[in-house]
């Protein structure tokens, strides 16, 4: 069975939901947090921090590891828009005074963060060698 979620890329502009239909778990090589720094190589370099362009990094980033499997589901109206089949939702927000992209990991429809790091932060629950 796959680990379905979306993936919230906002800024004070706009705010891009984005679903993937599988590996949207926070842990192991393959979930989302180990996989989300694939996409600062496809988005403009920092300090410029566009959520619009960033979207577009994680989907050109993980479309390159088998594809079909990441879509852009449109704007993010936070739960409303959320998917009834997600495990997990994340919401990626520029950090301009840190220079980073700050990533909230939620369980389905929680309202806080169980986990919450920047992209390149390893997740405390990953096991080495999942």
């Amino acid at each position: 069975m796959s680990t379905r979620c979306n993936i919230i890329i906002k800024d004070e502009y706009n705010s891009i939901q984005l679903y993937r239909h599988c590996d949207g778990y926070p842990e192991s090589e393959h979930g989302v947090i180990a996989t989300l720094p694939q996409a600062l190589k496809f988005a403009w370099p920092l300090p410029r921090m566009e959520a619009s362009d960033m979207a577009a990094a994680v989907i050109a980033a993980w479309k390159q590891q088998g594809g079909g499997n990441i879509y852009v589901d449109g704007e993010a109206h936070l739960p409303d828009s959320l998917h009834g089949d997600i495990d997990y939702y994340y919401v990626i927000s520029p950090q301009a005074a840190a220079g980073r992209w700050l990533v909230e990991c939620f369980e389905s429809r929680a309202k806080m963060p169980f986990w919450s790091g920047f992209i390149g932060d390893e997740y405390p629950g990953r096991r080495g060698g999942e």
